[in-house]
């Protein structure tokens, strides 16, 4: 197996964050699941060197 193939581990904070959105009513729970995924893809982007403008 490559490290390719390894799992991916969450971060403490997403963690915590999907922790927190399942103890929410099931009604809330999508709008909660896309602001985490918006927030996490703005995150991606920052760290993305390729993004950087130097």
């Amino acid at each position: 197996m490559s490290t390719d193939d390894a799992p991916i581990e969450a971060s403490d904070e997403a963690r915590e964050a999907i922790a927190a959105i399942e103890e929410l009513p099931l009604e809330e729970r999508a709008p909660a699941y896309l602001a985490l995924a918006e927030r996490l893809r703005a995150e991606l982007e920052q760290s993305d060197p390729a993004r950087r403008s130097d």
